[in-house]
């Protein structure tokens, strides 16, 4: 009998083992069936674009002055070679206060090595400007104070206000220089230390002919033969030439308007009409 319940012990405690072994098994095998995945793979295109945009694009530079204007095809001649190119702005970076105009210094970025023409620009930025060198300084912003003498106009740009002399300016403005209402004012001198206001356009004239010209306001003080010379309200004295004005008719003391094109800060400005006030 108790060889009968030895053998029957003895049996129990193999088949446990066994079973006990093919679980631990089967554990592993579906343990490393879910731990196992497969590597991405990195195909040859996406290899080549990455490799593309890590490269940098060379570039080179030049200066030269603006000789023709066709939209965004700019004709620049080089300062070096004094060869025209042609080059394409319409992708370009550009850095300018004024419109483009022939005879603009510039200097361009370009992609070295490229054989496009117009050859594609990437940036262009105007050294010197021929239509600032012809043209006085303005301010925008709105009137703020006015009387015969003085004009004060807060300033859209900073914020700041600023007082000019309006005695010799040329006012374009259909209801006249108005407080609280807009203009733009152009002037010479110093805006921060009581500069002296050429012409003063309000907003409600902006879109007239009459703002588009330059004009000065004074009195005769020298008449020469192709040359007139006004005095400011100021004591300041401004030369104006032209070979088809009679200013022969005009005399000491007269208050003129001259139109003129140019600077006021120009030691002779070029006279296109007078009218006598």
């Amino acid at each position: 009998m108790k060889k009968t319940f030895l053998t029957m012990a003895i049996l129990t405690m193999v088949l446990g083992a066994s079973a006990c072994s093919s679980k631990s098994s089967t554990d592993a095998t579906t343990t490393a069936a879910e731990t196992t995945t497969e590597a991405p793979q990195t195909t040859e295109a996406e290899t080549t674009t990455e490799e593309t945009e890590d490269e940098e694009v060379e570039e080179m530079s030049m200066t030269g002055v603006i000789t023709g204007i066709n939209s965004d095809i700019l004709t620049v001649q080089g300062d070096d070679d004094d060869t025209e190119k042609k080059y394409d702005i319409s992708k370009a970076e550009i850095t300018r206060e004024f419109p483009f105009a022939e005879g603009d210094q510039v200097e361009i970025v370009y992609p070295d090595g490229t054989d496009k023409d117009p050859i594609p620009a990437i940036s262009l930025e105007v050294l010197e400007s021929v239509i600032a060198e012809n043209t006085d300084p303005s301010v925008i912003g709105s009137v703020t104070e006015v009387n015969d003498s003085t004009l004060t106009i807060k300033s859209d740009e900073d914020d700041e206000s600023y007082t000019v002399r309006i005695a010799n300016a040329y006012v374009v403005a259909k209801n006249g220089i108005t407080p609280d209402k807009k203009a733009t004012i152009t002037y010479i001198g110093d805006l921060d230390d009581d500069a002296m206001a050429t012409k003063i356009v309000m907003e409600d004239s902006y879109d007239t002919a009459e703002a588009d010209l330059n004009a000065f306001i004074g009195k005769v003080a020298e008449v020469e033969e192709g040359s007139i010379v006004l005095i400011s309200a100021d004591d300041e004295y401004f030369t104006f030439v032209a070979e088809d004005i009679d200013f022969s008719q005009y005399s000491t003391g007269d208050t003129l308007q001259v139109y003129y094109t140019g600077t006021l800060t120009a030691k002779a400005l070029t006279a296109e009409d007078v009218e006598k006030k």
